[in-house]
């Protein structure tokens, strides 16, 4: 019993901390992710509990046997195995066992929030932990952007703002995908929440995520943002449209706003992806059908550009190449492209049958808010590679997991019923 309640205020804990703290500390003359730690603590004792209680291993092998027909865990299991092959290729051997490592740990944290910890009390605190984390983030992101306190001179004073915000998030890019992550849902909250304290504090949480988004200063935070309230006015209703036009109208008189809409199409901000992806299709020419190793587009990127220098960014070295599918094709080839298409796409449909069969008010409308969070995530990935950012991504593993945590439990508990 005391192992079960440490493992989940463990569990809670990781995700409260994870963007807090730093990404790496010195121990002697070794640097340790601290968040990595607190992990390693986690499945240290969940393979101790295994080991010591029978109703675990019971809820283990019950969860194998769906994990192996689950499809979407097929997908997830396929793509690991095509990382862990690409190691015996890669020049960077380390740093693709390293990129493979850290996909793995996603797996075996969805795999133990859906069949250990599924219960609704359970689900209800990781959610609320997740919350907890966005209302830290986003006060420290409004301080940041009247302060700078904590940001990297790079980030400051740039023509169309003073600051563009990072929070603890190391990237204005990597705030804005961890916030369109969460804005939805609380919009969605917001929305449809009938007890006025909880509506008014998914409101004013909502407002502090959209001023933070405006606060990075990124491109694709306005994109990411467009996209999630269209496909909410396509999946909730059409009376949306009115007021998205009229948030949309009074947007443009916020001038960091408008000033990274005019940019969007500008050809000299574009023109480094555009060089990135460039080096990514000579990869993939190169390597078609098992790319060049996990992780390992940013360590022969020099080698690329020294052999077509019309694409090289003078004075960057070892860039990544902003594009987490040409990232997947470059590096894993078809097999691992193509699975990892399915795993987004299979990911949307869970969430989406999730949202179609729960029972949960709550869980119904935070979903629905999750799944334009998704497409929009999607959408953003086509120009960073915010699907391997720890502090971003985990997130999104962990909002999945829940959803089919919460539909596993109801399986059970009908079948249990009927039989």
């Amino acid at each position: 019993m005391f192992l079960d309640r440490f493992l989940y205020l463990l569990i809670c804990a990781y995700i409260v901390l994870l963007p807090l703290l730093p990404n790496k500390m010195a121990l002697g003359r070794i640097n340790i992710p601290p968040a990595d730690c607190i992990l390693a603590f986690i499945l240290i004792g969940y393979f101790v509990k295994l080991l010591t209680s029978k109703e675990c291993r019971s809820r283990f092998f019950s969860g194998i046997r769906d994990f192996i027909t689950n499809y979407l865990t097929v997908f997830m299991s396929i793509l690991a195995l095509m990382m862990l092959v690409s190691v015996s290729y890669a020049a960077d051997k380390k740093l693709a066992l390293s990129e493979s490592f850290r996909f793995i740990s996603y797996i075996i944290l969805f795999f133990m929030i859906k069949y250990e910890w599924n219960r609704k009390e359970l689900l209800n605190g990781i959610l609320g932990s997740y919350i907890c984390t966005n209302v830290i983030i986003c006060i420290y992101g409004i301080y940041q952007n009247f302060t700078g306190f904590g940001l990297s001179d790079k980030f400051k004073n740039y023509g169309y703002t003073k600051f563009k915000i990072t929070a603890t998030m190391d990237n204005p890019n990597n705030l804005a995908a961890f916030l369109i992550l969460a804005i939805f849902p609380m919009i969605m909250l917001a929305i449809y929440e009938k007890k006025k304290a909880r509506k008014l504090f998914y409101s004013l949480l909502a407002a502090l995520m959209f001023l933070n988004l405006t606060f990075t200063g990124s491109r694709n935070a306005i994109v990411g943002v467009a996209i999630g309230m269209v496909i909410l006015v396509i999946m909730c209703s059409l009376k949306f449209v009115l007021p998205l036009c009229v948030i949309a109208g009074a947007s443009l008189f916020i001038p960091e706003i408008r000033e990274r809409i005019m940019a969007i199409n500008d050809p000299v901000q574009n023109q480094s992806r555009i060089y990135l992806w460039k080096i990514a299709q000579k990869m993939i020419k190169d390597h078609p059908l098992f790319g060049v190793g996990n992780g390992n587009y940013v360590s022969l990127y020099d080698k690329y550009t020294n052999i077509y220098p019309q694409y090289k960014f003078y004075g960057y070295s070892e860039w990544p190449c902003h594009n987490s599918y040409l990232k997947m094709e470059t590096e894993l080839g078809i097999i691992g492209g193509v699975s990892f298409v399915a795993v987004l796409l299979s990911s949307l449909i869970k969430v989406k049958s999730f949202v179609d069969t729960t029972k949960s008010k709550f869980y119904k409308h935070f979903y629905i808010g999750f799944l334009a969070s998704m497409v929009a995530f999607y959408v953003m990935n086509l120009v960073d590679n915010l699907f391997f950012v720890p502090k971003t991504t985990t997130y999104f593993w962990i909002l999945l997991a829940v959803s089919q945590g919460m539909m596993y439990r109801d399986k059970k508990n009908e079948g249990m019923f009927l039989s």
